[in-house]
């Protein structure tokens, strides 16, 4: 797959919400023994360290070498508290998000979460796989026309990509209302793919290791208590956060691009 943009999030660590409580079990039969990682610190009890290296070895070894906030202790207190709470409420917390057009029960259960570092905290990332995209839209064939910013290479890859037929899930949009905030980015692509998810305003995606992408659970909330995920492209033109929106699509056409002087 070609290089994107940003550091690519593996798959492996994501799980539903039951697994991640068949998981934090495993976690509080050991702290019941005492094994736990109280204060920051890794016990070295190997069955601790097993469960560790299994759920939480992205975020405790290489996410700390990528962000100079985020340290070995913050990881090791947020698995304490994971297991601890934050996994028990998770049901309750996002359940109502998760509804498609033709079934009145969440589907909550069947999504698959991970945590990542974003903006000096440990956040929920939602994946946006084949079920996923499927339990809201239907299908993943369904075809809209977008805009997406690049440079240069960018271009290049995404071209190469749909050629190949190797293409990735990209983060586009269709309602702009503030620049876009990368000055390198001054290729306006129009481009067709597959709808992989929509939403009135942007939701800091990340890349997968397996060409999906991630979308950050705190932002599917919107203002007036509504709900930021959209059931479908073309009626996803909130502007309540005077941003942009954010429509995650598998690119399958380039239209047309325009170099374009913003600044």
């Amino acid at each position: 797959m070609p290089e994107v943009r940003g550091y690519f999030h593996p798959e492996s660590c994501f799980a539903t919400i039951a697994e991640w409580e068949a998981v934090a079990k495993e976690f509080l039969a050991l702290q019941k023994k005492g094994k736990d990682v109280r204060g920051g610190i890794l016990d070295q009890d190997p069955k601790l360290a097993e469960l560790i290296m299994k759920y939480f070895s992205f975020q405790l070894y290489t996410e700390t070498q990528r962000w100079d906030l985020l340290t070995q202790k913050n990881v090791l207190d947020f698995i304490e508290d994971f297991v601890n709470h934050r996994v028990w409420g998770l049901r309750r917390e996002y359940e109502t998000y998760f509804f498609n057009d033709g079934n009145d029960r969440s589907f909550v259960d069947t999504v698959k979460i991970a945590y990542f570092y974003s903006r000096g905290d440990m956040e929920p990332y939602v994946l946006l796989d084949d079920p996923f995209v499927t339990a809201v839209y239907g299908s993943t064939t369904q075809r809209v026309v977008t805009l997406h910013w690049t440079d240069e290479q960018g271009l290049i890859n995404l071209q190469d990509s749909i050629n190949q037929n190797h293409t990735y899930a990209i983060s586009t949009f269709t309602k702009q209302w503030k620049p876009f905030f990368r000055k390198e980015s001054n290729i306006l692509l129009k481009l067709e793919g597959e709808l992989r998810g929509a939403f009135k305003s942007d939701v800091k995606s990340y890349a997968t290791d397996r060409g999906n992408r991630a979308v950050n659970m705190y932002r599917l909330a919107y203002p007036g208590g509504k709900t930021n995920m959209c059931l479908n492209a073309e009626d996803c033109t909130g502007g309540a956060t005077s941003l942009w929106n954010e429509v995650i699509v598998k690119p399958t056409k380039l239209l047309l691009f325009k170099r374009i002087q913003k600044y």
